[in-house]
């Protein structure tokens, strides 16, 4: 299929977010990938960074032997707080995450996390410090280096990786330990997401709160150097989401940080046709992780 032909398909799924569209789009990429990771890649599965079942990651590496030395992309799967995973048998998402990274010059990291509502704010941040601790503790172990480490999330992914970054007050004195951030599709100001029950799954009901909860705008503050992707068929809160983020950082810095405007993908297909022919977020994930190592 070329990406043409890609497009007009994902554009008849529609910009809507549900279990249909989540299906369908599934059906669309799942093909145009390998069954499992090749013959190139080490997967070392389910390694656990925290006490909870939820709290394990998948670690990606060059079959050919470790190199430490590499960066380590570690990407953070969405679900609206409530739901997702980083690999399901028989499914190449996430793993094409972890396989583009190696594939790319890095190492890769896939994680799972704590879901809402059992777990509530701040779990996403407090289990991304408890990953990133474990790659600049444990490391080394599994063949990975904790000196160079992106994060990268999708939706609620993205969501916990801004508020990692945003938070930092929540594991001060400790430094963040990242030297980027890559966020798709993500949610950044909790108080104008439209209702829905998945913000008060993870954030209460109380929604007084949310603004103090949110990433902005701190993150418009940080200093560290982040790359934000749109997709053409994002729901429209999702681009006034991402909107938001750019003037605010444009305001607070002057000039606007790296973008990827992904023409012929939607809010769920971002993530799982990384790196396939026709993929503009890919070369700029690139570009941008060799940049700021």
């Amino acid at each position: 299929m070329n990406f043409s032909d890609f497009r007009k398909q994902l554009a008849a799924i529609g910009r809507e977010i549900n279990l249909d569209t989540l299906s369908a789009t599934r059906s669309l990429v799942t093909p145009l990938h390998e069954a499992t990771p090749g013959a190139d890649i080490k997967v070392q599965r389910d390694v656990a960074y925290g006490p909870d079942a939820r709290q394990r990651l998948d670690i990606f590496t060059p079959a050919t032997g470790f190199d430490p030395s590499r960066p380590v992309l570690v990407f953070v799967h969405g679900g609206g707080f409530i739901a997702g995973d980083k690999h399901a048998e028989g499914s190449p998402f996430y793993s094409n995450i972890g396989q583009w990274a190696v594939r790319n010059g890095c190492n890769g990291v896939v994680i799972t996390y704590r879901l809402a509502p059992k777990h509530q704010w701040p779990s996403g941040i407090e289990d991304l410090r408890a990953a990133v601790d474990f790659i600049q503790q444990q490391g080394a172990g599994y063949g990975i280096g904790g000196n160079r480490v992106f994060l990268m999330g999708q939706s609620a992914g993205a969501a916990h990786v801004a508020s990692y970054v945003a938070h930092a007050n929540l594991y001060a004195p400790r430094a963040h330990g990242v030297s980027g951030i890559i966020l798709l599709s993500g949610i950044y100001n909790y108080a104008v997401m439209p209702p829905s029950p998945m913000e008060p799954a993870y954030l209460g009901a109380d929604r007084s709160v949310y603004p103090a909860r949110s990433a902005l705008p701190a993150l418009a503050d940080s200093e560290v150097p982040m790359l934000v992707s749109l997709t053409e068929f994002d729901p429209p809160q999702f681009e006034r989401q991402t909107l938001e983020l750019l003037s605010a950082v444009q305001t607070a810095k002057g000039q606007l940080p790296a973008f990827v405007y992904a023409i012929g993908q939607n809010h769920l297909s971002v993530a799982m046709y990384l790196g396939l022919p026709g993929d503009l977020v890919a070369p700029q994930l690139k570009s941008f992780i060799e940049t700021h190592c």
